[in-house]
């Protein structure tokens, strides 16, 4: 079977390792798989793509305007001629385009991969779309109950577990990772107001977007500039989010993230806000939902030690059990033979 993958540049930066063992575990199972990814100045090849190198690549700008869409699809039409495709998957607001417009050359069905409740329940029967890959249960469900669940499958969003880190607890010099911060600035000032009495702990915001100068401006406010670190994108240091001592989720739209289950896998507590479509963080099991208080939430996930032990590997085994990587593949395959 050959299937093409079109992947955004906002996929690819956040989820790459993710994307790369689907490729490799759908081409090790026999699949061809030819990747279409956005193009880059010379064309440089990042080093995270040395593990798909098999996989034919191609390039392609992406965004583009209205009026050089059909040139671009006519492009990549031609430079597949020789390939028998049998789907196409979108990954990515830019990539679906781009599989939209490729399909109307080539006429093949077109996937796509859903990882917020939001974009879920924006999903119509009358899209051309022929499936949508859900990331977690209670997604797939809200897409099945608008286009029925034939037009559904619940491709789970997974990690590597095999070579797992389990974090281990120090009592001095905490750090605590927030995941993207700017999106709902008021439960971000929220969380700065309640760590910012707590000296020996330094927060690492990932700040995106249009709120980023109202984060960084309180930041400043609370006289926090020394025990804050603002970065663009968590997803570039893995290392540092799974050293953590706390995750922290203050938006109620951000999409499922490899990254939470990263954190997860090493035992790392999380304290969340709700967050519709993360069926993997459930209330003093897997996590701490801050549905009040967020002081009382990150003071609990920081201190309170059972807690934190039991919440910890609760996640760890949750994450095992239902998002490995092996599960994510076979659910591929699965969804292929339903098309």
């Amino acid at each position: 079977m050959n299937i093409v993958m079109v992947m955004s540049m906002d996929r690819l930066e956040q989820e790459h390792a993710m994307l790369n063992r689907i490729v490799v575990g759908l081409v090790n199972d026999g699949y061809q798989i030819v990747r279409i990814v956005p193009s880059t100045p010379h064309d440089v090849i990042s080093p995270y793509e040395k593990a798909v190198s098999l996989a034919k690549r191609v390039t392609t700008p992406m965004p583009v305007s209205w009026l050089l869409r059909k040139t671009r699809s006519e492009d990549i039409a031609q430079r597949l001629e020789k390939i028998d495709v049998n789907a196409i998957i979108a990954f990515g607001k830019d990539a679906l385009q781009v599989a939209l417009d490729l399909s109307k050359r080539i006429d093949v069905p077109v996937l796509k991969e859903i990882i917020t409740m939001q974009e879920a329940k924006r999903v119509r029967k009358s899209s051309p779309i022929c499936r949508w890959f859900a990331a977690t249960p209670s997604i797939e469900q809200t897409i099945a109950s608008r286009v029925g669940e034939n037009r559904t499958s619940l491709v789970p969003i997974a990690t590597a577990t095999s070579h797992a880190h389990h974090h281990s607890d120090s009592a001095n010099n905490r750090c605590v990772v927030v995941l993207d911060a700017s999106t709902h600035p008021k439960g971000t000032k929220d969380i700065l107001d309640a760590m910012k009495k707590e000296k020996d702990l330094h927060v690492f915001l990932e700040l995106t977007g249009k709120n980023q100068h109202a984060i960084w401006k309180y930041i400043k406010e609370l006289d926090m500039l020394d025990r804050a670190t603002c970065l663009r994108d968590m997803a570039s240091l893995r290392s540092l989010v799974v050293e953590s001592d706390l995750l922290v989720l203050p938006s109620p739209t951000m999409p499922v993230r490899t990254l939470v289950l990263e954190a997860m896998l090493a035992s790392i507590p999380v304290v969340a806000t709700t967050i519709e479509g993360f069926d993997m963080l459930i209330d003093e099991e897997t996590a701490i939902i801050a549905n009040g208080s967020w002081s009382e939430a990150i003071q609990r996930g920081l201190y309170d030690a059972p807690l934190r032990k039991r919440i910890g590997e609760s996640g760890r085994r949750l994450v095992e059990e239902q998002y490995p990587s092996s599960a994510q593949i076979a659910a591929f395959e699965v969804a292929f033979t339903l098309i």
